[in-house]
């Protein structure tokens, strides 16, 4: 660096780049180093069939888009999975809210049945946060500050973050791509690192079937997209993308009053689930076992299916347990 602050001497302009290049690097997030996977012990992990924060909506450590057309419900139903998830030992759930303001809340939350008899601490809610835009170096170094003091309050909870959102979280405009790669670059893989759960509302487009407003990109950075619908009943979740072969295509919510609550619809299961269950009780398969076990089981006996069924039935003979 001493050249250029050389150079920086005798041309003032040469010195207000090096001064630029400073603050950039002062204010960009630390980048942890990078590892390679060990081998050794990758596959001594069981992977459990159960992966989710919340049921067969939010993959744990997995990151989320939800989109919907204007007034659906989106936000109210992500304030009720948040509640319920901070509400449940072992999680912490920070939410940045940047449409609501505190009397919005809550109306909310008492329409949930929630009060001060309700212990909300681990809801980490911030209303209309001043954050820096989080496509920006200073955004992401932000939250990473603001994460590792919850992180540190909380330290053995597990984290979900929700951002709502994306068009007021951003500094670029939120249907171009490079806006939507930025905010993966400086805020999104960030979370990925710290293996939090995490979610990000949007809008649709004119014709919400044909997906998030503008552009691709938008189902790029995420591993899990629900085109979120209302219905007479209630909320429909329908699966766009996922890299998950065991997510749902749809995930079906009745919204019942007196208190507000989501309770979930007839479960959709997949072709050939129950004649799965069915091998596995043969084989004495316990009901808790995970899906790695049972996987072995079924390929031994010359029964292999694919891990969604497998998944399913597994949650099959549960629920008929």
């Amino acid at each position: 660096m001493s050249a250029l602050w050389d150079t920086a001497e005798a041309d003032p302009g040469a010195a207000e780049h090096a001064a630029s290049l400073d603050y950039m690097v002062a204010q960009a997030p630390s980048v942890p180093p990078t590892t390679f996977v060990d081998w050794s012990t990758f596959w001594d992990r069981d992977r459990k069939a159960d992966d989710w924060t919340f049921d067969e909506v939010l993959a744990r450590g997995r990151g989320h888009a939800l989109y919907a057309g204007h007034k659906t419900g989106k936000s109210l139903l992500m304030l009720y999975i948040s509640a319920v998830v901070a509400l449940r030992p072992g999680n912490v759930v920070v939410y940045l809210d940047y449409e609501m303001g505190e009397d919005d809340l809550h109306e909310r939350l008492v329409d949930m049945g929630y009060g001060p008899a309700d212990d909300l601490s681990r809801l980490r809610y911030a209303l209309l946060p001043s954050l820096p835009p989080l496509d920006t170096p200073e955004g992401a170094k932000a939250l990473d500050e603001l994460l590792d003091a919850v992180q540190a309050q909380y330290p053995d909870d597990h984290l979900t973050v929700i951002i709502d959102t994306t068009g007021r979280a951003v500094q670029g405009d939120e249907d171009k791509a490079d806006t939507i790669r930025s905010f993966y670059r400086w805020t999104g893989i960030g979370l990925k690192r710290r293996g939090a759960t995490w979610a990000r509302l949007d809008h649709a487009g004119k014709d919400a079937t044909k997906g998030q407003r503008g552009t691709s990109a938008k189902g790029d950075d995420v591993d899990v997209v629900w085109r979120v619908e209302r219905d007479d009943t209630g909320l429909t979740l329908r699966r766009d993308a996922s890299r998950m072969s065991w997510v749902p295509e749809r995930v079906a919510f009745v919204r019942l009053d007196d208190p507000l609550r989501y309770v979930r619809a007839a479960v959709a299961w997949p072709a050939g689930t129950a004649d799965c269950a069915t091998d596995l009780a043969a084989l004495g398969v316990p009901l808790d076992a995970s899906s790695t076990a049972a996987l072995a089981a079924l390929r031994n006996a010359n029964r292999s299916r694919r891990k969604a069924v497998v998944l399913a039935a597994l949650k099959y003979r549960k629920d008929g347990a």
